[in-house]
């Protein structure tokens, strides 16, 4: 054999193992498979506790009270502009969402179910008031404001609360007495 063909038998032989150990020197090392992460529980759905804090005196005499007197106030005359009207409205509002606030303290005892319902007439009677009042209805406001009336006096009736609400006399009416 001559000198080439014995360095090409040589280089044959010895090219499998070279390649072998390229191939493994190449390689990267494997790392264990990572155990598969449990799949996210989808997120529980957040529910609030509501909680009563002021007492039921406390929203009648800050904000229904002032409110319904100063809706008495706009309503002896017909209001003479749009931010009059406005105002109106959004105090009748805050009387309404005390009705919603009331749903939040029923009374303890059987009274609960007539109690949720006067607090939803209260609600009712003053969101009625603030839409007429929005649609600057002075003759409707006036009605609602008589239907919102009612629906306090029957509930501070059935609940005997010494309170009775009533539309107070023009300014000066009083005074002629």
């Amino acid at each position: 054999m001559s000198r080439g063909t014995w360095t090409r038998v040589v280089a044959l032989a010895l090219l499998p193992p070279g390649l072998l150990c390229t191939a493994e020197a190449a390689q990267p090392e494997r790392l264990p498979q990572p155990q598969r992460l449990p799949q996210p529980q989808p997120a529980s759905r957040f529910t609030p506790k509501f909680e009563a804090l002021a007492e039921t005196r406390l929203l009648m005499e800050g904000l229904a009270q002032p409110n319904y007197r100063a809706l008495e106030e706009h309503l002896q005359r017909k209001p003479a502009d749009v931010d009059t009207w406005a105002f109106a409205r959004g105090q009748a509002l805050l009387v309404a969402e005390t009705g919603n606030l009331l749903l939040l303290r029923p009374p303890r005892n059987q009274g609960r179910d007539t109690w949720m319902k006067q607090a939803m007439d209260m609600r009712q009677a003053a969101g009625a008031l603030a839409r007429q009042l929005g649609g600057r209805d002075y003759e409707g406001s006036k009605a609602a404001m008589a239907s919102l009336t009612t629906a306090c006096n029957r509930c501070h009736q059935t609940f005997r609360v010494p309170v009775k609400v009533a539309p107070q006399a023009a300014p000066g009416a009083r005074d002629a007495e």
